[in-house]
């Protein structure tokens, strides 16, 4: 159900550290059920909580207090 999980791009993730970074601070949301991501291919697989889910608002913030940008739609 697609409406569980999300897959956000992310401009300038170079290493396995800044993908560890990512899982920690989506982990800490109380919606995030599991997280994805891909290094190699540039994004992130959140999946939700059932009922639940993070705005492309908090999405972004999040990313951008990790350093990088979220590309949506792509």
């Amino acid at each position: 159900d697609s409406s569980t999980e999300v897959k956000v791009g992310v401009k300038g993730m170079v290493c396995a550290f800044c993908a560890q970074g990512i899982e920690k601070s989506f982990m800490a949301q109380k919606e995030v059920a599991a997280i994805e991501v891909s290094l190699a291919n540039k994004f992130v697989k959140i999946k939700f909580k059932e009922g639940q889910r993070l705005t492309n608002e908090k999405i972004s913030q999040l990313l951008k207090e990790s350093g990088y940008e979220a590309v949506f739609g792509g």
